[in-house]
């Protein structure tokens, strides 16, 4: 040991490997983190697309080919976070034990190849106005530079009945499939993996802002900025083609018919093809809920509700004028984008906030197009998509050949019951749950069988998301009659005698059974449902014949007094 050390600190044999140490220095050049906006095409302006009142300092930079402006963030002083009180409150601590309470934040603006770009460093994306730059630019750019064989991480949302926000991620290098990605049923907002552009480095992250860590300087930022303008306006490569089934509207002139469009449906609120969700991955273990400013009387919400955005719409009215219907504030798109959704942690204060809008899901239809606004953004089905799946139900789908009696009645379960009293070929299944695993988990087997061998689903229409949750029920329900021998055997102790098993261990013969999904309805089925119902109509369907089962859809004429009570909103009762 003494030999050792004694040589490690001989000067001579120092002296030698110092070259060495000096060039394996020289080649560790400094990896930087960059996150790069594009501002919309007709913004020229920082200051319009920056929070001014939000910064602190500004300087020029000199760039090798021309000059950009760096802001800073102002520093407010700021309160340590809560669980320090846990301390503070048992002894007192010199000043600087906790570290400082705000974070250095900056935004530097580039005015290169005829666009504006932002880099936020730190905390710097705080000064940023989302609505001044181009959303999914970073998902763009990555696309068209990565191994599609490479990936890591994948943020996505569905379209379904429960819009999931939700990432998968590999420790090894995936294709996109590997990252269970639907093509039909979800849209991708994030992607990460290896990348194919040297001037971008080794690997590349794409969301609204494209995220590179590589080795550069002030001077090479232009050949990166060019790199990226021109993939964000390339097509997409044939590997990820199938993302533009449904595509961002980007057509100025388009985006504000969709939002007249919008706003006529948002009179008919409450509207259940209308609603308020997370537009990304939360953490729910720092948040308490939700409001609508940062007062502190203003109730605080577990979850995300539209009736409860309304509330707080109309609070502002004096109380003078609520009384009249005029005196409410009318919700348009520009009172959606002007008021906020405010994540709390357990302080009450707030930690991340989203423009309503941004928070809103819609699906409207403009002709024969349909739309549909996710995260603030408006895209379109692609019509080849749409004909695909219209297709695909033509071709599977069968009508059923009995007429189901008029819906006239206040729900689904008042018309279950009356059918089955009136008709003595129907059974009633409806609210007779049956247990398929923990002490709480059931479902129904469904709401109606008729004759021993159609297994009837009823719902009444209302929106694309109860008709999602219809068809996804109705394939949970098929699926453990085949593949769960427990479920067989609880359900079996209800059936029917000509329905019922005599070996619930075997797979049932389900040669003679019919799947009917029953829809009330003024609507032609399925072809005027909306377009995301048709998807999902279209995945149970798929998954159901690959069961086995044959699919059926009814359509329930609906009785015109029930149209009118759900049209007409019941009156308050008169003062006394």
């Amino acid at each position: 040991m003494e030999e050792y050390v004694a040589n490690a600190i001989d000067p001579f044999k120092a002296t030698a490997i110092l070259p060495t140490i000096a060039g394996e220095i020289k080649k560790r050049i400094r990896k930087e983190k960059l996150s790069i906006y594009l501002a919309k095409e007709n913004c020229k302006d920082a200051t319009l697309a920056l929070k001014t009142e939000n910064i602190g300092r500004s300087a020029e930079i000199e760039l090798a080919h021309g000059s950009a402006v760096l802001y800073m963030k102002r520093e407010v002083p700021g309160d340590f976070p809560p669980w320090t009180k846990l301390f503070t409150s048992h002894q007192t601590f010199e000043d600087g034990f906790f570290g400082r309470p705000n974070s250095v934040g900056g935004v530097l603006i580039v005015q290169e190849h005829g666009r504006l770009f932002a880099l936020s460093f730190g905390t710097g994306f705080h000064l940023l106005k989302d609505e001044y730059f181009e959303r999914d630019f970073g998902l763009k750019v990555t696309l068209n530079s990565v191994d599609p064989d490479r990936l890591r991480s994948l943020d996505k949302s569905s379209y379904d009945h429960n819009p999931l926000n939700s990432r998968t991620q590999s420790p090894r290098e995936v294709t996109i499939f590997d990252l269970h990605i639907d093509s039909e049923m979800e849209l991708v907002y994030a992607l990460t993996g290896a990348c194919n552009v040297p001037v971008f480095g080794s690997h590349i992250t794409g969301r609204d802002a494209l995220t590179l860590v590589t080795e550069t300087s002030l001077d090479k930022l232009s050949a990166i900025l060019k790199e990226s303008l021109s993939r964000y306006e390339a097509k997409l490569p044939e590997d990820f083609d199938w993302i533009d089934n449904v595509y961002r509207v980007r057509d100025h002139e388009e985006i504000q018919i969709c939002d007249l469009e919008l706003n006529d449906a948002l009179k008919t609120v409450p509207n259940n093809s209308l609603y308020l969700g997370e537009p990304e991955v939360v953490d729910w273990e720092g948040q308490i809920g939700y409001s609508f400013d940062c007062h502190s009387n203003t109730p605080r919400h577990v979850v995300l509700d539209f009736e409860h955005f309304i509330e707080h719409i109309n609070r502002k009215v004096k109380p003078k004028e609520k009384d009249s219907d005029d005196a409410l504030i009318e919700i348009t798109t520009d009172v959606l984008r002007t008021h906020y959704v405010h994540v709390n942690n357990n302080e009450y204060q707030s930690i991340r906030s989203w423009p309503v809008y941004k928070c809103l899901y819609a699906e409207i239809k403009i002709g024969t197009q349909d739309y549909i606004l996710r995260n603030g953004v408006w895209y379109k089905v692609a019509k080849d998509f749409a004909e695909k799946i219209d297709k695909y139900l033509k071709e599977r789908l069968h009508q059923y050949g009995h007429s189901l009696p008029t819906f006239a009645h206040d729900g689904e379960g008042e018309y279950n019951v009356a059918v089955a009293s009136g008709d003595k070929t129907y059974h009633l299944w409806d609210k007779k749950n049956i247990p398929i695993g923990g002490k709480s988990d059931k479902i129904e087997f469904c709401d109606l069988t008729k004759d021993d061998t159609d297994v009837i689903h009823v719902k009444y229409y209302r929106s694309s998301q109860t008709l999602s949750h219809l068809f996804s029920q109705g394939y949970v329900s098929a699926h453990s009659y085949v593949a769960d021998q427990g479920f067989r055997e609880r359900l079996n102790l209800k059936l029917s005698a000509g329905m019922k098993l005599t070996n619930c261990s075997a797979r049932p013969d389900i040669s003679k059974l019919k799947i009917v999904y029953a829809i009330a309805t003024t609507k032609s089925l399925p072809n005027e449902l909306p377009f995301f119902a048709k998807v999902s109509l279209k995945q149970a369907l798929k998954s159901l014949n690959t069961l086995g089962y044959e699919v059926y859809i009814s359509k329930i004429d609906v009785d015109a007094g029930v149209l009118v009570k759900k049209k007409i909103k019941p009156k308050k009762p008169p003062k006394h």
